[in-house]
């Protein structure tokens, strides 16, 4: 069996989808023209952490031949911020949208909750009624579309995610003072966003508690 089928016989009572499913591309695009090696070979000696990390600029990772690609085949020469969002979770407990598309490379088997700006009103997204539920495999590179809700990736295994995410440049880091926006989603730079009400430390931290439904809960698989 493989870990698909282990994920879902684990989470009987979730609809969970292989990103090679038709149903994906609503949401975003897999490519399958990608030589990995040089992210892969680095990615390898990082370690996943306990708590679960993000980085908005590795410049280290930023200079790679994959994200020059990036740029040009799918951000049409667009500069890049590339970071490692990595560690443990098991919820899907915010969502968060950018003007512009997010790429990742996943680096572990994970689970990614997808669901469409569309179905967002008056800052209120219902995610156990909208949003689908996505198994993604080690190894692929994958682009979300900038009307694709999404948050952090989901354990498959025990052992914790791992991934990168591109982005264009300056998305997801800390606001300007000097930016005065009507906009109660806005959090970070291009970073839209709402918590599910269980999430206390964002809804403190200020951020909307506008996810509704019961909290979309993944267990993994071992």
């Amino acid at each position: 069996m493989n870990n698909f089928e282990e994920i879902k016989k684990a989470n009987p009572n979730l609809n969970i989808i292989n990103i090679n499913n038709e149903k994906f591309r609503d949401y975003g695009v897999v490519y399958d023209n990608y030589d990995l090696t040089e992210i892969n070979e680095y990615m390898d000696n990082v370690l996943i952490p306990e708590n679960s990390v993000y980085t908005p600029k590795n410049p280290d990772i930023e200079k790679m031949t994959i994200i020059s690609q990036l740029s040009a085949d799918v951000f049409g020469g667009m500069k890049l911020s590339a970071g490692e969002c990595m560690g443990h979770c098991d919820a899907f407990s915010a969502i968060e949208f950018h003007q512009g598309s997010e790429v990742n490379i996943t680096f572990t088997d994970l689970i990614m909750v997808l669901g469409k700006r569309r179905d967002l009103r008056n800052y209120e997204y219902n995610a156990e009624e909208n949003a689908e539920i996505f198994f993604i495999p080690k190894g692929t590179v994958f682009e979300m579309f900038s009307d694709t809700l999404h948050y952090s990736p989901i354990d498959v295994d025990s052992s914790g995610f791992k991934a990168l995410v591109v982005v264009l440049n300056g998305t997801n880091e800390v606001l300007l003072s000097s930016v005065k926006s009507s906009n109660k989603m806005l959090v970070k730079q291009n970073k839209f966003q709402l918590a599910h009400q269980s999430r206390k430390d964002k809804v403190k931290a200020g951020v909307l508690p506008g996810v509704k439904g019961n909290l979309i809960q993944v267990k993994p698989m071992n």
